[in-house]
Parts: structure tokens; sequence; C-alpha cells
């Protein structure tokens, strides 16, 4: 791949990204709406999603969370480090172990 063709694949998964974006933001997606999901996924508490700790299922309803609220919304982790009281770094964490669960489960946002 020469670098015109890199720069045209690179632009071309940018504008794909962006029309998710706005398809689901069109739609009603946004971060709540992602913590309604998944807490529907785990079967708990919706504001079981936002509580700080680290037991088994808050982590996986967090992970989940940022990954969505991420890769498919473009939230900024910084937006939901303060919103989860946590680091950018926990927030990077997050969203990695949010897709290996989202591989592993076959979960869904929509």
């Amino acid at each position: 791949m020469d670098g015109g063709d890199f720069v045209n694949h690179i632009l071309t998964a940018n504008d794909e990204a962006f029309e998710r974006q706005y398809e689901l933001k069109t739609r009603g997606v946004d971060v709540d709406f992602i913590a309604k999901r998944v807490s529907r996924l785990l079967d708990m508490p919706e504001a079981d999603g936002w509580l700080p700790g680290r037991y088994k299922r808050l982590v996986a309803a967090r992970s989940l969370i940022c990954f969505w609220a991420v890769r498919e919304l473009g939230e900024s982790m910084a937006s939901l480090a303060r919103r989860f009281y946590i680091s950018r770094v926990a927030v990077s964490k997050s969203v990695k172990r949010g897709a290996d669960i989202v591989e592993k489960e076959g979960y869904e946002l929509v």
C-alpha cells in the first residue's frame, strides 16, 4: 500500500466511523442509553454501572460503557473519566476490557 492508498484508507475509515456515530446519535443513543443497555445485558440495576469498585460485575459494566461510548459514540476518555471519577488511563484500560468482553460474549450495542 503506497502513501496515497494509506491516506485514502484512513479517510474512508474515519468517514465510516463518523457516519456510525451520527446514526447512533440520531437514534437517541447516548452514554445514558449505553448504561441502560449494559444493565439489561448484565441483569443488574442501571445505577450499579456507575458505582466505584473493583467487583467483577461493576468492572464489566464500566468496561462495556466505556468501550461503546468511546468506540461507537466518539466520547472522550476525559469526559468518561470525570463521569466515573477515575483517571483517563483507567478509562483506556476499561475500553480494552470492554472490547474483550464484547468479542467474547458477542454483545451488540443496538
